[in-house]
């Protein structure tokens, strides 16, 4: 009989499970994941199935990573009435950074709410991440990647977890506007690292017509996210690790073009609209702005 935990994955995410499934046996999984989606408790499923299945999925386990009493399992999240992660919750898992795993393949680490990770706990966090002691996997989890610290989501491979069973009327997840909305911004992205002027009226004519919702922007804006990220990490991690691998051309294009101080300038830039998003600034705005300011950096 499966755990709960398991039934709850299945139901929700069956396309990333046989994702990962797929990863595990190919030895190919990463080190680092940042799991983006509604429901904290069905992503908070997703990340106890991977675990289980690293850790080696028996009954024993699925009960010990349920109960939170697996050794190699540690599950972190902000402790009411608290609504963030603390820094002595992350040096409270020092220990644990710092060794190796007692019975598995892998240390694992599932930090819930990441997007509240006060600037200190961040700070220590990067430290465990840039330097593991051994094999590890983090999964972090979080509503909003736009609300996660930039120098924790660029490191990460973002996963966007979309449930299944979810309801479909705000139509996000109509395969046919995901589909030229991501053409629209693949444009889009190319033009402005191309630095060329087309690019603001792109914005105007193309990107904000498109956009429809709130729901809808914040997508297009993880997806810019991931495109910014990508252009950092290619050439450093496998290209099936990429958010869009169907984009390497334009990767090594930009990598021949431009070196990695104008690259990580640009991809500031763009994550620099996480703030400008709390002022009282149209998308629109934003977006003529970004284009300009990223633009400039690559022209630096």
């Amino acid at each position: 009989m499966l755990p709960d935990f398991a039934t709850i994955a299945q139901k929700n995410y069956p396309a990333q499970l046989a994702h990962f499934n797929d990863l595990l046996q190919q030895d190919k999984l990463s080190h680092l994941y940042l799991f983006v989606g509604p429901s904290q408790s069905a992503k908070l499923a997703f990340s106890r199935y991977i675990a289980w299945q690293v850790v080696h999925a028996d009954e024993r386990n699925a009960l010990r990573i349920t109960e939170n009493e697996h050794p190699d399992v540690h599950i972190t999240a902000p402790i009411p009435p608290a609504t963030s992660l603390k820094v002595a919750q992350i040096r409270d898992l020092t220990p644990e950074f710092v060794t190796t795993a007692t019975e598995s393949p892998r240390k694992i680490f599932i930090l819930d709410a990441v997007e509240t990770l006060t600037a200190s706990a961040a700070n220590s966090l990067l430290k465990f991440i840039e330097e593991p002691a051994g094999p590890q996997l983090i999964m972090m989890l979080t509503e909003n990647m736009s609300d996660v610290l930039p120098t924790i989501r660029s490191r990460a491979q973002v996963v966007q977890l979309a449930s299944a069973i979810a309801s479909d009327d705000d139509g996000l997840m109509d395969g046919d506007w995901q589909k030229q909305t991501q053409l629209v911004l693949f444009k889009w992205f190319e033009l402005m690292m191309q630095r060329r002027i087309e690019a603001f009226a792109f914005v105007q004519t193309k990107i904000i017509s498109q956009l429809n919702d709130t729901k809808q922007q914040q997508l297009f804006l993880n997806w810019l996210h991931e495109l910014a990220r990508d252009t950092i990490v290619y050439g450093q991690i496998p290209d099936d690790r990429l958010a869009f691998p169907n984009l390497i051309g334009l990767y090594k294009t930009l990598r021949q073009r431009y070196d990695m101080y104008r690259l990580v300038k640009a991809s500031d830039e763009v994550f620099a609209d996480d703030k400008l998003r709390k002022v009282n600034l149209s998308l629109q705005a934003r977006l003529e702005k970004m284009t300009l300011d990223v633009i400039i950096a690559l022209g630096e």
